[in-house]
C-alpha cells in the first residue's frame, strides 16, 4: 500500500510545471496548444486560432484547445461552443477546468469570464498567462491599482513582453483623453511599458502597434503612421497592421483643414455627436436605438433639421407611417435652419416619400463628389441605392470605402450580401464573420451570417445565429427563428 501511495505521488507531482506554470489539458496537442497561448497573446488572433484548430485536429480531447479556441473568437456563437466543448470534455479535479467552468458560466450570464484566474495564480505564480487573466479579472471589477500592482509584480519577475503591454494598456485606456497636466503625466507612464516590450519582442508587430495607438492617442499623426507602417513591415500578416495604417491615414485626413466632409447644421457638439450615433446604428438596422438618438439630438437643438429628416426614415422602417409625415413636415419647415445641401437632402427625401422617386439617391451621389471624405455620404450611395446599382457597384463602393476607413465595418455586411447575390459563398461569409468579429455585440451581423448559412442550406447554423441575433434584440431575427425550428425538428 505504501508503495502505491508513493507512486500515486510521483504521478500528482509529475503533473505540474517545475517552472511554476499550470498544467493544462492538452493531450498531444502540447506544442500547438503553447505556441496559440504565446500568439493570442500577442494579438495575433487569426493565427491562435489556426494553431488551436491544429491541435484539436491532433487530439480532439485537447480541452484546453477549445478553451483557448473560444478566448481568441469574438463571434459569441462559435465561442459559445467551444467553452461548452472544453468544459464537457474536461477532467474533473483538474486546475484548469475552474477556468473553463468560469468561461461557461460568463457566457451564460452567470459569472465574471476571468473570476478562477486570481486563486490558480496564487497557485501557480510562474504562469505569465495566468498573470494576465488575473489582472483582467481585477480591472473588469474596478480594482485598477491591485491589477497594476499585480501586472507590474509578474511583469518584473516573469519578464513577459505582453504583460508590459497590458500595463501600458492599464494607463492608455484610463487616460485615453489627456487634456489635463495630471492625466497627461499618468498617460505618459504607458511608454515606459511599449518600450520594455519592444525591448522583449522586438520581432512582434503588436509591439510597434501599441506604440503607433499610443502616439495616436496624443494626436501625433506621423508618429502613430511611422510606428504602424514598422508594425506591417515586421509582419505583413499580423491583421491588425494594414487596418490600423488605414485607420490613422484617416483620421489624420480628418483633422486636417483639407478634409472634404459635410458639416452638420447645428451649434450644438453634443447633438452632432448623438446624430452620429443615429446615422450608425440606422445602418446596423438598430432603428429603435437610431430613433432615440436622432430624438435625443432634437431635445438638445429643436431646430436640428436634418434629425428630423432621418427620424422620419428610421419611422419609415418601423412602418410608423404617420410619424414619417409628422417628422418630414418638421424637417421641410425647420430647413431655412439647414445648409443648402442638407435642405437637398430633406427635400429628395419629402419627394420620394410623397411619390416614390428616387430624388435623394442622386442627391447624395453629387454631395459624394463634393465631400469625398465623408464614410456617412458614401455609405449612403450603397445603402440607398443597393437594389438599383447591381452587386459589382455595391462591392466597388463598399470596398473603396473599407480601404478608407476600415472603422466602418456596415461595408462588410453590404459587401456579403453583394456576394451573396453573386453566389460567392466563401466570400460572403468570410465578410459577414469579420464584421461579427468586429462588431461581436451588434445584434445585425449575426443575422446576416444566418442568412448566409440558410444560403448554403446548412439551418443548424442559421438558426444558432438567429437566436444570438434575436437575443440580442433584432426583432427581424425572432421570426426566422420561429420558422426554422419547425424545420430543424423535423429532421
Amino acid at each position: 500500500m505504501k508503495r502505491i501511495i508513493i507512486f500515486l505521488s510521483l504521478i500528482a507531482v509529475g503533473c505540474q510545471s517545475n517552472s511554476g506554470e499550470m498544467p493544462r489539458q492538452a493531450g498531444q496537442a502540447s506544442s500547438e496548444l503553447m505556441n496559440g497561448l504565446e500568439a493570442m497573446h500577442h494579438v495575433r488572433f487569426e493565427e491562435a486560432r489556426e494553431l488551436f484548430k491544429e491541435g484539436i485536429k491532433k487530439d480532439p480531447n485537447c480541452a484546453s484547445c477549445y478553451l483557448n479556441l473560444g478566448n481568441a473568437e469574438q463571434d459569441r456563437v462559435l465561442r459559445r461552443g467551444y467553452f461548452e466543448t472544453a468544459l464537457e470534455i474536461s477532467k474533473k479535479g483538474h486546475p484548469e477546468t475552474k477556468l473553463m467552468q468560469s468561461a461557461v458560466d460568463w457566457i451564460n450570464g452567470e459569472g465574471g469570464r476571468f473570476d478562477a484566474y486570481p486563486d490558480l495564480y496564487k497557485k501557480y505564480k510562474g504562469d505569465n498567462f495566468l498573470a494576465a487573466g488575473a489582472y483582467r479579472f481585477q480591472a473588469s471589477n474596478e480594482f485598477p491599482d491591485y491589477g497594476v500592482g499585480l501586472l507590474e509584480e509578474a511583469a518584473s519577475r516573469l519578464n513577459k513582453g505582453h504583460l508590459y503591454n497590458l500595463l501600458a494598456y492599464s494607463y492608455i485606456r484610463n487616460y485615453n483623453a489627456p487634456g489635463n497636466e495630471e492625466d497627461d503625466e499618468m498617460y505618459e507612464k504607458a511608454l515606459r511599458y511599449i518600450e520594455k516590450y519592444i525591448e522583449l519582442n522586438p520581432n512582434e508587430a503588436n509591439a510597434y502597434d501599441s506604440l503607433a495607438e499610443f502616439y495616436l492617442n496624443k494626436g501625433d499623426f506621423d508618429a502613430a503612421l511611422e510606428n504602424y507602417q514598422l508594425a506591417f513591415e515586421v509582419d505583413p500578416e499580423f491583421e491588425w497592421a494594414t487596418r490600423n495604417l488605414a485607420v490613422a491615414k484617416h483620421q489624420k485626413k480628418m483633422a486636417s483643414e483639407d478634409a472634404l466632409i459635410m458639416a452638420w447644421s447645428s451649434d450644438s457638439e453634443d447633438a452632432k455627436n448623438l446624430f452620429n450615433n443615429g446615422m450608425w446604428q440606422l445602418y446596423n438596422l438598430e432603428w429603435e436605438q437610431a430613433n432615440d438618438s436622432f430624438t435625443s439630438a432634437i431635445d438638445i437643438d429643436d431646430s436640428f433639421a436634418l434629425a428630423y429628416a432621418m427620424r422620419a426614415r428610421v419611422n419609415f422602417f418601423l412602418q410608423n407611417q404617420g410619424k414619417v409625415e409628422e417628422n418630414l413636415d418638421i424637417a421641410v419647415s425647420m430647413s431655412l435652419n439647414a445648409s443648402e445641401e442638407e435642405k437637398n437632402m430633406i427635400m429628395a427625401l419629402a419627394k420620394d416619400t410623397e411619390d416614390g422617386t428616387n430624388t435623394f439617391n442622386r442627391v447624395v451621389e453629387r454631395l459624394v463628389k463634393k465631400y469625398p471624405d465623408s464614410s456617412f455620404l458614401r455609405f449612403e450611395t450603397i445603402f440607398a441605392t443597393i437594389n438599383d446599382i447591381g452587386p459589382d457597384a455595391v462591392l466597388r463602393n463598399g470596398k473603396d470605402l473599407y480601404r478608407m476607413n476600415p472603422k466602418f465595418t456596415p461595408a462588410l455586411n453590404i459587401m456579403g450580401y453583394a456576394y451573396l447575390q453573386k453566389e460567392e459563398y466563401d466570400n460572403a461569409k468570410e465578410s459577414f464573420q469579420e464584421q461579427v468579429r468586429r462588431q461581436a455585440g451588434k445584434a445585425n451581423p449575426y443575422d446576416s451570417l444566418g442568412d448566409y448559412y440558410l444560403s448554403v442550406e446548412d439551418n443548424d447554423m442559421a438558426l444558432r445565429y438567429f437566436e444570438q441575433s434575436a437575443k440580442m434584440g433584432l426583432k427581424a431575427s425572432e421570426s426566422k427563428v420561429d420558422s426554422l425550428k419547425s424545420i430543424v425538428a423535423e429532421k
